[in-house]
C-alpha cells in the first residue's frame, strides 16, 4: 500500500493537455478539473489530446460544480454522461464532486448505481458533509477530504463522524484557503494533524497537491515527500 502523490491539471495558463504534459514529471496521477459543465462537455482533442494515454499516467476527474440539481436526476445524470464520454479514453479511477442538497445523492444513484463505487465527496468551504452523511453511509460512497477547507473553516469536527476516515479515498492537501486562493504546504497550521489523518486511512488513498501554480506545487511536492518519508509512509 502506497500514497500516490497527484496535481490538478491547471498549474499553467494552458489547456489540460499541456498541462498534464508539464505535470508528467511530478506525479503519478492528475486530477482532471472539469468544473464547469457547460465548457467541459465542449472539450474538443485541443483541451484533451488523443495522446494523453501515452504520459504514463493516472487520472481521476472533479466533477463540475454547477450541476443542473435543481432540474432533476435524469438531467444531471445527462451532464455527467457527456463528460464521461469526453475522457472515457483516459479511464479516471474516480470522481470528486461536491455535496448538493440532500437528497440529490440519492436520487442520483438510484438512477446511475454504476456511479457508487466511483464517487468521492468533497467536503467544501460552505458544505461539510454533516447535513448529508446519512446518504454517503447507505449508499457506500467515498470521501475525498480537503484538508484546506478543514483547517481553514473549522470543519475538524467531521473527523469524529462514524466510519469518516475509512471512507477517505483521495485527500486534497495544501496549506489553506483565503480570498489569495490556495496557499503553498509550508503555510499548513499543523502537519501534525495531516500526520494524523494519513496515519488513519487507507494507505492507497490519493494525495492530490492542490495547488494551482506549477511553482508553488513543485514546492509542495518536495514538502510533502519530506514529511511522508520522516513520518515512515510509503508514496509514489
Amino acid at each position: 500500500m502506497s500514497f500516490r502523490l497527484a496535481a490538478p491539471s491547471c498549474v499553467i495558463p494552458d489547456r489540460v493537455g499541456p498541462n498534464c504534459l508539464a505535470l508528467a514529471p511530478l506525479v503519478r496521477e492528475v486530477g482532471l478539473m472539469l468544473l464547469e459543465t457547460r465548457g467541459c462537455q465542449d472539450y474538443d482533442e485541443r483541451d484533451l489530446p488523443p495522446d494523453l494515454p501515452d504520459l504514463g499516467l493516472s487520472y481521476h476527474a472533479h466533477l463540475p460544480v454547477d450541476l443542473p440539481w435543481e432540474s432533476g436526476p435524469d438531467a444531471v445524470c445527462g451532464a455527467l454522461e457527456a463528460i464521461e464520454q469526453k475522457i472515457a479514453f483516459l479511464h479516471p479511477c474516480g470522481y470528486v464532486l461536491h455535496p448538493p442538497p440532500p437528497g440529490e445523492l440519492t436520487r442520483l444513484v438510484r438512477r446511475r448505481p454504476d456511479l457508487a463505487s466511483s464517487l468521492r465527496m468533497e467536503n467544501t468551504g460552505d458544505r461539510d458533509l454533516r447535513d448529508i452523511w446519512p446518504e454517503i453511509e447507505s449508499l457506500g460512497l467515498g470521501v475525498c477530504l480537503d484538508v484546506g477547507h478543514l483547517v481553514s473553516y473549522g470543519q475538524e469536527r467531521i473527523l469524529q463522524l462514524p466510519g469518516f476516515l475509512e471512507r477517505v479515498r483521495m485527500l486534497h492537501v495544501y496549506g489553506g484557503e483565503s480570498g489569495r486562493g490556495h496557499a503553498a504546504l509550508e503555510d499548513l497550521p499543523d502537519p501534525g494533524l495531516l500526520r494524523a489523518i494519513l496515519g488513519s486511512v487507507r494507505g492507497d488513498c490519493v494525495l492530490v497537491a492542490e495547488l494551482f501554480r506549477l511553482e508553488a506545487l513543485t514546492r509542495s511536492l518536495d514538502l510533502l515527500r519530506v514529511w511522508l518519508d520522516a513520518w515512515g509512509m510509503d508514496h509514489d
